[in-house]
């Protein structure tokens, strides 16, 4: 498996998830032990609400940011060097609905060397599309991902 180091990564870099459907049946489960507000777990509330059907909760929506992200930052053939999560900045654009396919691009904003050896700030932009290529959910994160071994970054 290839790993994938703070080097590696350059301002401009952009990563495609795989296409995936919103399941019903799991969106609904989530939203009823989690966020069971009507428009999430009630049909005919969520028709009468200025959504006009059923929407996915923040925090599932959320979640299938996370599982597609699996598809870039850790999958079969490569694995970034991630250490953690510094910061997010969410974007709720468009709802997402039931039997919605969606991808993720993951890109590479800007990255800087850390004051401590052996890691980098990565600063990167998940963008989810849906089917209709509508943009439904923007998260900006501030990462730690780690450096080469052996490797030095000079801080400017």
């Amino acid at each position: 498996m290839k790993t994938i180091y703070f080097e590696d990564l350059n301002s401009g870099d952009e990563f495609w998830s795989g296409e995936f459907p919103v399941d019903e049946a799991e969106m609904l489960d989530y939203n009823r032990r989690f966020d069971p507000w009507p428009m999430h777990v009630d049909e005919a509330a969520a028709r009468d609400s200025l959504f006009g059907g059923l929407i996915a909760s923040g925090g599932y929506t959320l979640g299938l940011m996370y599982r597609s992200g699996h598809f870039v930052y850790k999958n079969e053939d490569t694995a970034w060097a991630f250490l953690v999560g510094l910061d997010w900045k969410v974007k709720f654009l468009l709802p997402v609905r039931p039997g919605d396919r969606l991808r993720n691009r993951i890109s590479i904003q800007d990255k800087r060397p850390s004051s401590k050896p052996g890691r980098g700030v990565v600063f990167v932009r998940n963008e989810m599309f849906n089917q209709e290529q509508q943009l439904v959910l923007q998260c900006d994160m501030v990462l730690l991902v780690a450096t080469r071994p052996g490797e030095t970054q000079e801080i400017p």
